[in-house]
């Protein structure tokens, strides 16, 4: 059990951060994979799970390799001295992602519950803090057990969808041919917009005893964090095209299921993956900030963790006032792909390659 928990944890954690808002309510599957057509879709995601499992892969190993548990040491690795490129990066799409996933855990809080928007804010605060402050191993096992539960609650919503109008779906997958081109781009692009969680989640990579340990769990990564996305799009090529239109694709396939209960658990599970994305990115900049207080001899204190959880929120929920969150959105989703391509995709594919095999002794981060 514990050989396999090495090899599947990993995968888990980044597919729970990474399933935030877009993903669970089925609007970045929509613009990025359901837009050409849904056979062309499956072979968009099928590359970005090819994609992500070769860069988990050579994350995993140059991190165990090199004791390289923080996104500053293993972008040292590929970078040198320009890895401050993916640190001005990582920042922006942090208080990006964050002012997304707060302003919508906190109306989701607040229609769930009934409660004034400042509560369901601050009790969503709080929650964050809270699991930040425990630290890797506890983040590890809720992030773990709710990828669980994600899995469950749309496997669920797959089965009643396939029940219901499977003939709809099969008819979709066949009305149109494949158009490779805007398939692989967009499953490219898929990638470099989502792998910047890779080094920002590398403190996974912690437990590998050996480059075995650490391929295969990189290998296994990919279907793990893309699987419930096949599914989903599946889900949602059974209302091809209508569904496109859609704010939030996820609500029009439960009105057309109609299971109010089935409605309120995914309501839940949508919650609890903007949660669990709001954890990730946070205890991410909390593990580079307590490597540098190591190396300079001054740890970072536990009860810092929350505190700069709450202080990066906060400055996420001004900046989304004060610059407007759909032009966050807008120009930070149309530019972060392009950017990550540039900085961290093509540099893990050739310098990270080149380092791992290069031969020699254990790798060292750059300084």
């Amino acid at each position: 059990m514990r050989g396999l928990t090495r090899y599947v944890v990993p995968g888990l954690v980044i597919q729970a951060v990474l399933v935030g808002g877009g993903y669970a309510t089925g609007r970045e599957l929509v613009e990025f994979f359901l837009s050409v057509n849904p056979a062309s879709g499956l072979i968009g995601m099928a590359l970005t799970a090819l994609l992500f499992s070769i860069g988990a892969m050579i994350a995993f190993e140059l991190a165990r390799s090199a004791g390289a548990f923080d996104y500053n040491s293993l972008m040292g690795l590929l970078l040198g001295r320009f890895r401050w490129l993916f640190e001005i990066g990582y920042i922006a799409a942090l208080i990006l992602s964050l002012a997304v996933v707060s302003a919508a855990a906190s109306e989701l809080l607040a229609e769930l519950a009934g409660m004034p928007h400042w509560l369901s804010a601050s009790l969503f605060m709080a929650m964050v803090a809270g699991l930040v402050f425990f630290g890797n191993t506890w983040i590890e096992r809720v992030i773990s057990a709710w990828s669980i539960i994600f899995y469950i609650a749309y496997g669920t919503m797959f089965v009643l969808v396939v029940a219901q109008f499977g003939g709809d779906m099969a008819g979709a997958l066949g009305a149109e041919p494949v158009h490779a081109g805007p398939a692989l781009w967009n499953g490219v692009s898929y990638t470099a917009y989502n792998i910047t969680i890779l080094p920002v989640l590398i403190f996974v990579a912690r437990d590998f005893a050996s480059r075995r340990e650490a391929l295969v769990a990189g290998a296994i990564a990919g279907p793990l964090i893309l699987f419930p996305g096949f599914a989903f799009l599946l889900t949602l090529s059974a209302f091809y095209p209508e569904v496109k239109a859609s704010a939030l694709p996820v609500s029009y396939v439960l009105d057309r299921v109609d299971s109010p209960t089935l409605s309120l658990v995914i309501r839940l599970v949508i919650f609890g993956a903007l949660l669990k994305t709001g954890v990730g990115l946070l205890h991410g900049f909390n593990e580079r900030l307590a490597r540098t207080g190591l190396d300079r001899g001054r740890p970072l204190p536990k009860a810092a963790r929350p505190a700069i959880a709450i202080a990066l929120i906060i400055l996420a929920g001004y900046a989304a006032t004060a610059i407007g969150l759909i032009e966050l959105i807008g120009t930070g989703y149309r530019y972060s792909a392009a950017y990550f391509l540039v900085v961290l995709v093509l540099p893990l594919l050739t310098v990270g390659l080149y380092r791992l095999f290069r031969g020699g002794p254990e790798l060292r981060p750059a300084t």
